[in-house]
């Protein structure tokens, strides 16, 4: 291989367009999981400090 001033650990991050839209899925899948467990933990402190649970 022609050395292009790329090493080879990061040649296959230049991967085509395709081989990326399931990674964006993925990442767009576990940003829902994070927003809704933060947001459970925060109501659910809420509850707390106002009495409602416990």
């Amino acid at each position: 291989m022609a050395d292009l001033g790329i090493s080879h650990t990061h040649v296959n991050q230049y991967g085509s367009v395709r081989s990326k839209k399931p990674a964006a899925t993925g990442s767009r899948i576990q940003r829902v999981l994070h927003t809704t467990l933060i947001a459970a933990a925060f109501v659910f402190v809420a509850a707390v400090v106002c009495g409602l649970v416990g």
